[in-house]
């Protein structure tokens, strides 16, 4: 396959994995109906350097490439309630879930909510080139900037708070704060799903 149709094929992908991002993140939004817009809001739609989307080398192994799709102008502000929240039930020769959350709060009802600034989606390929040999190692659905609280009670969490990994860990009810660092969900061929909340975050 050539490099512009193995773009295609990660366009596809990624935009996908957006739409359902924003469907898990808002769930408001995720069903939606037409609605005629004026002149005036018509008038006030730009979008100039709204998105962009790369396709970068490693630069140490010249069989991994980067594919980001960034969304540098998109904002998305939330006060969600959840349930129950799991992902990645794997392993061996014990399996266990990666995420296993009750009681979910994306946002705050004293703080406010929980925004997310600056969204992308990168990919990590193996041989993107070539189509007998092209491996997906990881997707990547992040922000460049995480305000806000997210409380639960984490009877597993998997990923990094502040530069503390937690493999698994057994949390309990805690609030985790977000200052505006980097936030991603991971799902890794090898690792299952993570989270990660950088500089700034802490419980």
């Amino acid at each position: 396959m050539n490099k512009a149709s193995s773009r295609k094929i990660s366009i596809f992908l990624t935009g996908f994995i957006l739409l359902a991002w924003v469907a898990i993140v808002h769930p408001s939004l995720s069903v939606a109906g037409m609605n005629e817009l004026s002149d005036g809001e018509l008038s006030s739609v730009h979008a100039t350097g709204f998105s962009s989307f790369t396709i970068t080398p490693d630069g140490i192994d010249p069989a991994i490439s980067y594919a980001k799709m960034s969304f540098n102008t998109m904002t998305v502000s939330t006060y969600t309630t959840i349930d129950t929240l799991k992902m990645g039930y794997w392993g061996t020769p014990t399996k266990a879930w990666d995420q296993e959350w009750s009681g979910v709060k994306l946002g705050s009802t004293t703080t406010g909510d929980l925004v997310f600034d600056g969204l992308y989606i990168e990919a990590k390929f193996k041989n993107i080139t070539d189509s007998s040999t092209r491996q997906l190692e990881y997707l990547r659905i992040g922000t460049t900037k995480l305000t806000g609280d997210i409380s639960a009670d984490f009877t597993s969490f998997s990923g990094t708070i502040g530069g503390t990994t937690y493999p698994r860990t057994n949390l309990g009810t805690q609030t985790i704060t977000s200052t505006g660092g980097g936030f991603y969900l991971s799902l890794d061929r090898s690792g299952g799903y993570s989270f990660y909340f950088g500089a700034g975050s802490h419980l």
